[in-house]
């Protein structure tokens, strides 16, 4: 079987953790960068099949940097992690094709839901 590899951008390092901890019992290797340059670099150089962006260390928010993520490594399915309201989520990432988004109180049933996505449309392909 392919290893699957996730990343996982995030200041808050309980939050990246407790994402890192639940993608690992799913069969992930977690990427945790600690800049976006080094995330931007790690999608370049790395099949990461998941990207989780949430508040970026060097920017104002996971929006700020989702264009960048998408140019570098547009076959990443990408989870934005914001409290931002469903429309506001949907008018901010048009376009780029996310995965979805959780929020930021760390829910193990929202990543799953999405990793469930990810298998209907891996399926599909």
């Amino acid at each position: 079987m392919q290893e699957k590899y996730a990343l996982v951008l995030e200041t808050d390092a309980e939050l990246a953790q407790q994402i890192n901890s639940y993608l690992a019992e799913q069969g992930y290797s977690v990427f945790i960068p600690a800049t976006t340059e080094e995330a931007l670099e790690t999608l370049k150089n790395q099949r990461i099949e998941l990207a989780f962006l949430g508040n970026p260390p060097d920017r104002d928010s996971c929006f700020d940097l989702l264009k960048d993520v998408v140019k570098t490594s547009p076959m990443t399915y990408v989870v934005l992690i914001t409290d931002g309201a469903e429309k506001e989520v949907h008018d901010r990432a048009e376009g780029f094709g996310i995965l979805g988004h959780i929020p930021r109180d760390f829910s193990r049933t929202n990543i799953q839901q999405l990793i469930d996505k990810l298998i209907q449309i891996n399926q599909g392909l």
